[in-house]
């Protein structure tokens, strides 16, 4: 009997071949779109990925067409059509642009037979955080190897229930408001009105719960809602209408223009008395007066006690005007209003003392 000789031959499998296209970026980030087509050809190359580096991607087609390739972004059958006269079985590309606070990166790690999105990144990035090349460098190698990228968890409560969240511009609702969100760091607006906002830079983490409690102060001089006195209804239920609250420096002005007018009416009914009197005495053939020099002294002082008087009173009128004006355009601390039930009426007096 022939002995049979088996031979087992080990042949290593090689892994898909990959396309890398450069990032797509608008000409003032092309240095950026740089750095991040680098950041993954070093990751791909550490994994010992079979590539096609950009540089060969562009000297397999011509210049239009690898501009149109770069512009597909995450349109699989655009991609597919690209690169199918290729050989290439996935293929990495991405687009970075930017907002007024933000870098927005996106990358797709496309299957190119399949016609499949097999992982993707999409990411914000803070500006002002100064952490891109970090969350590039975090983001590229699971990509690579067809993770999904991971999220983390962010809940937000504040003082108030009905105050209003936004994170990164984008409103999310009331508190509290739980979100999954993307590994990175995140600005938290909470505002409310009659209180001061707060902003808050919240780093999130992968698989990881973030829990942001933010405490919103009233703005000086404003009053809560909760402390605001209710419009008074009728027992129909239609409001009751309330009379203009003035304030007491209205009251005061008012008062110091009826006095200075009453004043300044008196001394000059005086002053026109008594110099009807001076002139009724005056004999045009010695040209002289009957009266003393007292009394025209004492006449013509009426006279100016009238006139500053009734200047007082003018200069009076216009402030109990304004603060009227003012008095009508706020809410009064102290509120007298009618009170109608169905037992009766009365006034209600409330405000804050």
């Amino acid at each position: 009997m022939l002995p049979v000789l088996l031979v087992v031959a080990t042949v290593s499998a090689a892994g898909p071949k990959i396309a890398i296209v450069d990032v797509d970026a608008p000409d003032l980030m092309m240095g950026l779109g740089a750095q991040v087509t680098r950041a993954i050809v070093t990751a791909a190359q550490a994994q010992k990925l079979d590539l096609m580096l950009p540089d060969q991607v562009r000297e397999k087609m011509d210049a239009r067409r690898y501009e149109a390739l770069k512009k597909c972004g995450g349109k699989i059958a655009c991609v597919a059509q690209e690169l199918e006269s290729l050989g290439v079985q996935r293929a990495v590309v991405g687009q970075l642009t930017r907002d007024e606070r933000h870098y927005l990166l996106k990358l797709w790690l496309i299957d190119v037979p399949g016609l499949a999105v097999i992982a993707d990144v999409d990411r914000s990035i803070l500006i002002a955080a100064r952490r891109f090349q970090k969350d590039v460098e975090q983001a590229v190698p699971p990509l690579l190897r067809g993770e999904r990228e991971a999220r983390g968890t962010m809940v937000i409560d504040a003082n108030l229930a009905d105050a209003q969240i936004t994170v990164n511009g984008e409103f999310e609702g009331t508190p509290p408001v739980k979100l999954s969100l993307k590994p990175g760091k995140y600005e938290v607006k909470v505002e409310r009105k009659k209180y001061l906002p707060v902003t808050r830079l919240v780093a999130v983490e992968a698989n990881q719960e973030t829990k942001v409690a933010l405490k919103l102060l009233l703005i000086p001089g404003q009053i809560p809602d909760d402390q605001v006195i209710p419009a008074l209804k009728k027992p129909d239920g239609t409001p009751v209408e309330t009379p203009l609250q003035l304030s007491a420096l209205t009251w005061i002005l008012g008062g110091t223009t009826v006095a200075a007018a009453g004043a300044g009416i008196t001394f000059g009914l005086i002053a026109r008395s008594q110099e009807r009197v001076l002139r009724a005495g005056y004999d045009a053939t010695t040209d002289v007066y009957q009266g003393t020099r007292a009394q025209a002294l004492e006449q013509n002082r009426n006279a100016v006690i009238a006139n500053v008087t009734l200047g007082l009173a003018g200069a009076a009128l216009i402030g109990t005007v304004v603060s009227g004006i003012v008095d009508g355009t706020r809410t009064p601390a102290v509120q007298i209003t009618p009170a109608v039930t169905t037992n009766g009426a009365g006034l209600t007096v409330g405000g804050t003392f």
